[in-house]
């Protein structure tokens, strides 16, 4: 199984709990139950895997809100070229930070004056990603199911939040549209049908890269 950033998959043993987990680790069990929202606490079996770990959350500042999670290969000059800034301004806008990254560290990308630009074509379950009007990736999706459309028309990413869980998979990027957010999911098989309450949902390997590339303002245009 995949476990989300900063956890790591665990196997029950005879007499667990979470209780017994979280003294051993020294977890709370509150974060074992947002990493496991489909687990049973009472039912735990013998050779079940769970994820174990302190929920991901984003300690640095950021003012921009546009936080970034280190991948495999990356650099602060290959980051800071993605996002068309300095080596200087990805280390002005994180203080202790060294050319020495690891995976799933997180940074703080400061606005920079190239905007991307979503547009989600209902009809195609697919949301394509445009810089300076030109098409650079199209992504399939799942929408609103008929009974909970999905709301058309112009927004702007609000808010970005890492490791929501659950049906919302690993990544959130909220919309001005109050309730609605673009997001991974915890149900791949729907990608590419109407089947959500009213978001968007990508595949989880595909909002991570979504999300490291968004920052908040991005137009957002959904059309039937």
């Amino acid at each position: 199984m995949s476990c989300p950033i900063g956890s790591g998959a665990y196997e029950i043993r005879p007499g667990d709990t979470f209780g017994s987990i979280s003294r051993t680790f020294g977890i709370p069990v509150a974060d074992l139950l947002l990493l496991n929202p489909f687990v049973d606490p009472d039912n735990l079996q013998v050779g079940q895997i769970i994820c174990i770990g302190q929920v991901n959350r984003p300690t640095i500042p950021c003012d921009s809100g546009n936080y970034y999670v280190v991948r495999k290969g990356d650099s602060v000059y290959s980051i800071a070229r993605t996002f068309s800034l300095t080596a200087n301004d990805i280390f002005a806008a994180n203080p202790r930070l060294t050319e020495n990254l690891f995976i799933g560290q997180v940074l703080c990308i400061p606005e920079n004056p190239v905007q991307l630009e979503f547009r989600v074509n209902l009809s195609a379950k697919t949301l394509s990603v445009y810089r300076d009007g030109v098409l650079i990736k199209e992504y399939p999706v799942a929408t609103g199911k008929e009974s909970t459309p999905t709301p058309t028309g112009t927004f702007t990413v609000i808010n970005k939040q890492l490791n929501p869980g659950g049906p919302y998979g690993t990544r959130w990027l909220g919309l001005s549209k109050k309730g609605y957010g673009i997001h991974g999911t915890n149900a791949p098989e729907s990608i590419g049908t109407a089947a959500s309450n009213g978001c968007i949902r990508m595949f989880n390997s595909d909002i991570e890269e979504l999300f490291d590339i968004t920052n908040t303002g991005t137009v957002v245009r959904i059309f039937p």
